[in-house]
């Protein structure tokens, strides 16, 4: 069984080298190979596969030109200052599908972008450490956007902040959306399907060679390169987000003095750039010709559309083994040669908790374009999920009618507490046969995206963290169902012990969730404490013309606390905004909750606002102090409103509070699971942040600190093996 390459460029701002990826220890040979495998899995790669989409598009009536600069749909040209156009173009696409769907949108910060695309101390994820020079690829922002790692504001972690600055604002910033659909774009994707995407989603994310001495025009404001044999060690990539096009756009525009070539014919996509918008007399935006030869070339990695999000609160969470996403394809179980077509199903084993119910929907990422797809839950006996296909529940299917992350709607599936997996059947077998004799159609074999090692032959250039137990593959062999421990197939066929894990993630919610419900972990923190509130006055009957606002200040660690506001009595849905010391903490939005460090001393102000539907505004304000580091308890809070209003305001102390916790109960949900191990793992990884409470409560065998061995007893534990720790035992802990 041969392994996949993949092959693809580093895409930077300034300059761009030659890097060759394999996932295998076979390492690529020669810049022909590269060329032969450079070729990303083919997205309406043949007339046949190509007819929905384009089928759908006409029906649309494409207009001759678009522009969502000139519809409000873009913010404002920024400047790179590192090469770091993929963190760039990526957060601006976003940026234009959310303005596109009516959200209030801020720059998002491409520096924590960049941060978390860095190789983590345990020595995974991408192998970048040079945050200015190192380029990049466009693999880190989907894994950065579908895992929900991302974004953060850009005035939550600015330009230039450091390792330290970022991990704080991983810790303690909410992110806001998450993406659950990207369509993947190269340079078989038929033109009018690009331009409904633009439509749809407002902008792509596109890659192409931005050589400016030899490409740009005398204008500089076009590129037009018709040179398709360029070796790939003189590319310069670049990332952009096209935001629109013209058809009439005159081919005589991309003239340049190195060549004097121009198009056989006129017509462009327009992007915007980010090199400031003194780059040209367009403000930073560009125009590149249709015929350019490298644009949307797979070379550079996948270009994308970001088709949809959902709003992340604290009544979702994501299931996930990975967070990285898809860095190639597992296409190892069938060849054109020797077995064209097939079912297969990919699975993942996850801990599904109490606090979230029910499953909303299921993401996965495939390139088989064309197959049929089915979605099951999957019991898991003991470890491995059982292979009676009989009492599987099936929860929604499809076609793969685009290549790229698909999220499928299943119906408010009620999740059995407890260890569980989703399954997510491929089957290439009709597309395969009703087309195999076709003229021109091109075999796509059956296939699941997964988080996997690359290198080319002198060093690595991402690592991923497989785990025995999360993810499992099945299918027919001799006539029987076989299923195999992905990490035991690696190790077994390809003598790989690194392994992958599958991309297939599970996204929950809690339907019953309320404003004093606990906070789920969309992030994992700490506990939260809350002190019991005074008796209040009995409630008056709500008016219509009267409004109220209620505090909560929940106290994390010392420093650290969660503001929880709950607006009542005014007409419509709320939004709300905070104030840190009479400056914007967090604009309006639906999002009612904030998590703020206080680094110093001092008397801080805090202000929320509550806004209804109808306009009316109604503001709570507290001093918060601390002394020595750690808060105190705050002062008294005062609301005002041009209004009849009332407040209520309830806080707790942060000292002198005696809570009793589970050891080995990270996560802090009353149980043992295989997410506490996770989160131990992740902490060490310095993914996330433990305080002390979860510190202690994360040292199962009473070292004194926190370490791997914590997180195998965990396992131990689960898994009903015998080992000496303290875990499910109680520990009394005062904050």
């Amino acid at each position: 069984m041969k392994k996949k390459f993949l092959a693809f460029l580093m895409i930077t701002a300034l300059t761009l080298s030659l890097f060759a990826f394999n996932s295998s220890a076979k390492e690529l040979d020669s810049l022909a190979e590269i060329a032969a495998l450079s070729k990303l899995e083919p997205v309406q790669s043949s007339p046949v596969n190509a007819y929905t989409e384009i089928a759908q598009t006409k029906a649309q009536k494409l207009p001759s030109s678009y522009s969502s600069k000139d519809l409000g749909y873009t913010t404002p040209v920024r400047q790179q200052n590192a090469n770091i156009c993929w963190a760039f173009s990526s957060l601006a696409s976003l940026e234009t599908l959310l303005l596109k769907s009516g959200e209030k949108v801020e720059h998002f910060s491409p520096w924590h972008m960049n941060h978390w695309g860095t190789m983590e101390e345990s020595g995974i994820g991408w192998q970048r450490e040079d945050l200015i020079n190192d380029g990049g690829y466009s693999y880190i922002p989907m894994g950065y956007f579908t895992s929900w790692e991302g974004p953060l504001l850009e005035r939550e972690l600015p330009v230039g902040s450091d390792k330290s600055q970022f991990l704080s604002a991983t810790n303690n910033f909410p992110v806001r959306y998450g993406v659950t659909d990207i369509k993947y774009i190269d340079r078989e994707t038929p033109i009018d399907t690009i331009k409904s995407y633009i439509m749809d989603y407002g902008s792509v994310v596109a890659n192409f060679n931005a050589d400016t001495v030899n490409y740009m025009s005398n204008t500089s404001d076009a590129f037009y390169c018709s040179d398709g044999t360029i070796p790939t060690g003189h590319l310069y990539g670049h990332a952009v987000s096209i935001v629109g096009w013209d058809d009439n756009f005159p081919k005589e525009h991309f003239s340049t003095s190195h060549s004097g070539d121009t198009p056989e014919n006129d017509g462009a996509w327009l992007f915007k750039n980010s090199w400031g918008t003194y780059a040209n007399t367009n403000g930073g935006y560009f125009w590149i010709s249709y015929e350019d030869a490298w644009l949307f070339h797979g070379i550079f990695g996948p270009s994308f559309a970001i088709a949809d999000y959902i709003k992340i609160d604290k009544s979702k969470t994501i299931y996930q083994n990975e967070i990285y996403g898809a860095t190639t394809e597992f296409t190892y179980l069938t060849s054109e040669s020797v077995v064209p077509a097939d079912t297969i199903t990919y699975i993942n084993t996850f801990d599904f908790s109490a606090d979230f119910p029910e499953l909303d929907k299921v993401v996965f990422e495939s390139t088989s374009f064309g197959a049929d797809y089915t979605v099951y839950y999957i019991p898991v006996y003991g470890s491995t999920p059982t292979r009676e296909t009989g009492i599987w529940t099936k929860l929604g299917s499809g076609t793969v009618d685009y290549t790229g992350y698909i999220s499928v709607d299943v119906n408010d599936f009620e999740l059995p507490e407890g260890k569980g997996a989703i399954g997510i059947s491929i089957d290439n077998t009709k597309t395969y046969n009703e087309n195999k004799n076709n003229a021109g159609y091109e075999y796509i074999p059956n296939s699941l995206g997964v988080c996997e090692w690359l290198s080319s032959s002198s060093s690595y250039y991402f690592k991923n963290q497989g785990e025995k137990g999360e993810s499992f593959v099945m299918y027919s062999e001799f006539g029987q169902s076989q299923i195999y421990d992905l990490m035991d197939f690696y190790d077994t066929y390809f003598d790989d012990p690194m392994g992958a894990t599958f991309v297939i993630k599970a996204i929950a919610e809690n339907p019953d969730y309320t404003q004093n419900s606990t906070k789920p972990e969309t992030q994992p923190t700490t506990t939260t404490q809350t002190a019991p509130t005074e008796p209040s006055e009995p409630t008056k009957p709500t008016q219509t013309n009267t409004i109220s606002l209620n505090i909560t200040l929940e106290f994390i660690g010392s420093n650290k606390l969660t503001v929880v506001a709950d607006a009542l009595g005014g007409t419509g849905e709320y939004e709300y905004e905070f104030y840190l010391n009479d400056e914007i903490y967090q604009s309006y939005s639906a999002v009612n909750y904030a998590t703020i460090f206080f680094g110093e001393d001092g008397e801080h102000s805090l202000k929320i606002s509550a806004k209804d539907s109808g306009g009316r505004v109604i503001t709570s304000q507290s001093s918060i102090t601390v002394e020595n580091g750690r808060l105190v308890v705050p002062g008294s809070t005062n609301a005002t409103d041009p209004t009849e209003t009332s407040t209520n305001t309830s806080s707790t102390s942060p000292t002198d509070i005696a809570k009793t916790y589970i050891i080995g109960d990270t996560d802090f949900n009353n149980t043992i699971g295989i997410k506490d191990a996770t989160l131990i793992r992740k902490h060490l990884a310095k993914i996330i942040e433990f305080d002390e409470v979860a510190l202690a409560v994360s040292d199962v065998d009473d070292s004194g600190s926190c370490t791997i061995k914590d997180a195998t007893l965990i396992q131990k534990y689960i898994a009903l093996i015998d080992a000496p720790s303290n875990v499910g035992k109680t520990i009394t802990l005062y904050n």
